[in-house]
């Protein structure tokens, strides 16, 4: 018997579940330049896209540091073996101008 859970639990889970992932990859890859993660759930798997700024330090030697992620994110939220995939997705700095911003402000 499948068991029913409310609009709202579910909702909270899920903020709950991302806002750990993210503290967590935050954590782990400060020095790579993480900026964020999108999460996709389809009924099969989960797909977690980690942008960052230098994705081949996120991916490691032949894949090494992204299949530990893999592996710690399974255990940490007790997926089940195989239904989690990470994808590391580029993201580019971007430099805004703020000269004609504080232009305004002083006059």
């Amino acid at each position: 018997m499948a068991v029913q859970i409310s609009r709202k639990r579910k909702f909270v889970g899920d903020g709950i579940f991302k806002a750990e992932l993210n503290e967590f990859l935050t954590r782990k890859l400060a020095e790579d330049g993480y900026s964020g993660v999108e999460v996709q759930v389809t009924p099969t798997r989960t797909e977690i896209f980690i942008l960052a700024t230098r994705t081949q330090n996120v991916l490691g030697e032949k894949g090494q540091c992204i299949w530990e992620l893999t592996t710690v994110v399974q255990k940490r939220f007790g997926f089940p073996e195989g239904s989690v995939e990470l994808y590391a997705e580029k993201r580019h700095l971007v430099s805004y101008n703020t000269e004609p911003t504080t232009m305004i402000l002083i006059f």
